[in-house]
């Protein structure tokens, strides 16, 4: 499924010499796969915490945890091990990771959450806001729930006519309107 360097095998074994839990392995994890925000995370993990669809690739020195849920992201990747200043670093290349931009005859939902994806969560993300498709009524009418800091953010009406909904209208024509159904009394992470 995927390939570790010989180097990047040695790097990870000497990891789990450090530590002193015997039972550790490595959760290779996708969050957001398969879209423009896909990012491979790996981390420490207790294999009897994980679920029944994580599958065992044993290496020397470790295992490896990769729910199957995450082949076809991680087919064809590669981790290897960079030298990043006086240190080194795991990096990974996974071409599938991100998937594929929805066809223009996909539904309506998948292409609206790829563009949500792809061009306005990386914007809100600043300001350490997200946003997610909630539904599309039959009306097509696109709900939207708005989240981290753009929750109880008082700009939040701006950022929903001037910029979701401005852009999301631009690329869907087929859109009525946009709502947000967020509750913004919350505002103990607002972006302000």
């Amino acid at each position: 499924m995927f390939n570790i360097t010989d180097e990047a095998k040695v790097y990870v074994a000497d990891l789990f010499a450090q530590q002193d839990e015997k039972d550790l392995g490595l959760k290779v994890d996708i969050e957001k796969a398969g879209t423009p925000a896909a990012t491979v995370t790996f981390n420490f993990c207790f294999p009897k915490d994980l679920s029944k669809t994580y599958q065992t690739f044993e290496f020397d020195g470790f295992n490896a945890y990769i729910d199957e849920c995450n082949f076809d992201y991680l087919k064809d990747s590669e981790v290897a091990l960079k030298e990043e200043g006086s240190g080194k670093k795991l990096t990974i290349t996974a071409p599938n990771a991100k998937g594929e931009v929805p066809k223009d005859d996909a539904p309506l939902a998948e292409r609206i959450k790829y563009v949500i994806a792809a061009d306005i969560s990386p914007g809100l993300a600043s300001h350490g806001g997200f946003v997610e498709l909630v539904e599309i009524t039959k009306d097509m009418n696109v709900i939207l729930n708005f989240g981290g800091g753009c929750q109880g953010c008082s700009s939040v009406k701006s950022t929903l006519e001037q910029g979701v909904e401005a852009q999301l209208k631009a690329r869907f024509p087929e859109i009525n309107s946009v709502r947000d159904v967020t509750d913004h009394s919350q505002t103990e992470n607002a972006y302000m």
